[in-house]
């Protein structure tokens, strides 16, 4: 049975890269204005599709494998450590914007001071959405198979509700200050944990010479699309990772700048180390 879920997997694992493969070229080909080209090898990638269930499901029969069975233990065995990371990260942005819908408190330890930086995170979003309405439009306009064009809708609504996921989980994952720690985050992943008996001073900065997380020398600004608008600097240096990647490089910063709406609270707060 080991062994039909092998040859079920290889199979199958050959189909999806195919299918990922086809998906760049038709990125590749509607990029560059080739529409038609594009067109075609969308239709090949839905024939992959179901050529890679077909002979997947031919396979089990034949090896007297209960398809349900089979299809479970492929499932088991098919992600590589990347592909399940990736499914996880999904999973993950989904649950949060219902979190976010449902206006749920942020996920922080009991009794830590929330940190929330979402001034500029909204900009992309609603240009993926303005630019996903117009395609929606034009699909229906240039397709001759309703079915395909409704499809491909589903596929265009659920990549916005996908990065709608993405911000929510920076929203419900803010930064937090305990009585011991400032924490920077990148979402959930933790950024850097900075002792506050190592900060020297802080005020507010308003930065924005980056956009996203970045390290420069002795220096991080954990930005988002508005920069930076706090600066810390710090008498002893401290470790960071701006991902979760565990090839990540580790900085070691002595100057801190990140992102939040309300700098007074956050400043009020870190301030208090020093008078007392």
């Amino acid at each position: 049975m080991q062994g039909t879920a092998v040859t079920g997997g290889r199979a199958a694992r050959c189909g999806f890269i195919l299918m990922a493969l086809t998906a760049a070229s038709v990125i590749a080909t509607r990029s560059t204005g080739h529409s038609e080209a594009s067109f075609v090898l969308l239709l090949l990638e839905l024939d992959l599709l179901w050529m890679t269930l077909l002979v997947t499901g031919v396979i089990l029969r034949r090896r007297r494998e209960p398809v349900r069975a089979g299809w479970q233990r492929i499932a088991r065995a098919l992600p590589p450590a990347p592909v399940a990371r990736a499914i996880g990260h999904e999973v993950a942005a989904l649950r949060a914007l219902a979190w976010v819908v449902q206006r749920r408190p942020p996920t922080i330890p009991i009794g830590a001071l929330p940190v929330p930086a979402k001034n500029g995170t909204a900009v992309l979003p609603a240009a993926f959405i303005a630019a996903s309405g117009v395609e929606i439009a034009v699909l229906h306009l240039v397709l001759p198979y309703p079915a395909l064009a409704a499809a491909l809708t589903v596929l265009s609504v659920y990549g916005v509700v996908l990065l709608l996921g993405f911000i929510a989980v920076r929203w419900q994952h803010p930064h937090y200050l305990t009585e011991t720690d400032l924490v920077i985050r990148n979402g959930r992943h933790v950024v850097a944990t900075v002792p506050r008996k190592d900060i020297a001073s802080v005020r507010v900065q308003h930065d924005g010479t980056a956009t996203s997380p970045t390290a420069e020398g002795t220096t991080a600004r954990i930005a988002t699309l508005a920069g930076c608008t706090i600066s810390v600097t710090l008498s002893a240096p401290v470790p960071l990772r701006l991902n979760a990647s565990p090839r990540s490089t580790v900085h070691r910063v002595t100057q801190l700048r990140f992102a939040a709406d309300d700098t007074a609270t956050v400043i009020d707060g870190l301030r208090r180390d020093h008078d007392r």
